[in-house]
């Protein structure tokens, strides 16, 4: 199988692709509402993959990937995209982040604690 018709490469290639295409045809300022949500969208789906071959890399050097791992590459890109779209309609400050990093941290340890009981409950 040649390696430019696998499936993922022609994936992530066409990503690529949409990716310029868009973003160079569009004036962030001058379109609609809903084409600035299309493009958020996309931004989401590239970072994600992005963040998804860095941890695919680093599983070859060792780092053990589980689906563990692939759900927090996506809360991660989710959280990196907000605070991308807060930042880009000029609502995102200093004590935004202060506000929202222990947040996050809360949540993840909330939702790994509650994962390792449910494991030895059963």
């Amino acid at each position: 199988m040649k390696i430019a018709a696998h499936p993922k490469i022609i994936r992530v290639g066409s990503l690529v692709v949409a990716d310029a295409l868009f973003f160079s045809l569009t004036n962030p300022m001058k379109v609609a509402s809903w084409l600035l949500i299309v493009g958020f969208g996309l931004a989401a789906i590239s970072l994600y993959y992005c963040l998804r071959g860095a941890v695919r890399v680093a599983s070859w050097y060792g780092l053990p990937v589980s689906r563990r791992y692939q759900r927090r590459v996506a809360e991660v890109a989710g959280i990196l995209i907000g605070l991308l779209a807060l930042q880009s309609i000029g609502q995102l400050s200093p004590r935004d982040v202060a506000v929202l990093l222990p947040l996050l941290l809360v949540a993840y340890l909330h939702s790994s604690y509650g994962r390792g009981r449910n494991l030895t409950d059963s």
